[in-house]
């Protein structure tokens, strides 16, 4: 298992605007984002827990965690508690591109 780039451990959420050819586009949580209802996202802590977020019944994020690996430098895989996973819930990504203020990933 290789190490992500550190850049990685923060909260995202889904532009879904800006996917394009089956990448999926996310930013900061903390950035100025387009007004959208309901948005996802994706949060990845040190020592392989991340939280997959989904909009509640009142567009409040809700969280399924569960954990993260690296197989590869530019993979990450995700796992989720029995019964947990949440629909449409990725099981994994491929890091398209990832700077301060962008994360790109193919689902895989």
């Amino acid at each position: 298992m290789t190490a992500p780039p550190a850049a990685l451990f923060r909260r995202w959420v889904h532009v879904r605007e800006e996917d394009a050819a089956g990448v999926r586009v996310f930013r900061p949580a903390d950035r100025p984002l387009p007004p959208a209802r309901g948005r996802d996202g994706l949060e990845f802590r040190a020592g392989g827990i991340f939280a997959y977020l989904r909009p509640g019944p009142t567009d409040a994020p809700v969280a399924v965690v569960g954990r993260w690996s690296t197989p590869a430098r530019d993979r990450i895989a995700l796992t989720y508690p029995p019964d947990a996973r949440a629909g449409d819930a990725p099981t994994g990504y491929e890091i398209v591109e990832l700077t301060p203020d962008l994360l790109r990933l193919r689902p895989v």
